[in-house]
This record gives structure tokens, C-alpha cells and sequence, in this order.
């Protein structure tokens, strides 16, 4: 049987690679944004700062889920924040789709 210390050792893990992957698209989306000069009008440049606003965003719920696996390590091993240690990264996986998706068509497809 898998420990529940195994698994949020592995949650905390994959949450650290997923913000990290989550910072190369907003490099990805900035360097996009950068390229255009000043005399840009605002609605070209505007869908650059939104997905990268919801990237930074995607980073900010990564760190919150490496939180509370650190919170859970550092309690024993609370019940109930296993459940929400496993729900947040649930969550995350999908917020980080999401956004990989988002970044990835704004930069191929505009």
C-alpha cells in the first residue's frame, strides 16, 4: 500500500516542475509582448498581458499547493489537509493544461 507521505512527497515534487514548466510559457508570453514596440494600439498587446496574468496566476495556485504539502509534512500528517493537498493538485494539473494551451495558441496561432 502506498504511504500517504509517499504521495504528497510526490505532489509537492510535481507541483515545484509544474511551476516551473508554468514560468517558461509566461517567458514565452513576455518575450511575445516585448517584441512589439511602444506605438502598439492597446488591443494587440492586451491578450499578451491577459495570458500573462493567468499564467502568473497558474504559478501563484502552484506555490499555494506546494504550501500545503510543506503544511501537511510539517503537521504529522493532517487528514484533512491530505484531502486538500490532493484536490489542490488535482486542480493544478488542470489550471496547467489550461494555460500551456492558452500560451501555446496565442503564440502559434495570432
Amino acid at each position: 500500500m502506498i504511504e500517504p507521505k509517499d504521495v504528497v512527497v510526490a505532489i509537492l515534487g510535481a507541483s515545484a516542475a509544474l511551476a516551473g514548466f508554468v514560468l517558461v510559457f509566461l517567458g514565452v508570453i513576455i518575450a511575445s509582448y516585448e517584441s512589439y514596440t511602444g506605438s502598439v494600439p492597446e488591443h494587440v498587446v492586451q491578450p499578451y498581458r491577459t495570458t500573462g496574468s493567468a499564467l502568473l496566476g497558474t504559478f501563484g495556485f502552484s506555490l499555494v499547493t506546494v504550501a500545503f504539502c510543506l503544511l501537511w509534512l510539517i503537521n504529522g500528517g493532517s487528514p484533512s489537509l491530505y484531502g486538500w493537498t490532493i484536490g489542490l493538485f488535482a486542480v493544478q494539473l488542470v489550471a496547467v493544461f489550461g494555460s500551456a494551451a492558452w500560451a501555446t495558441r496565442m503564440v502559434l496561432w495570432r
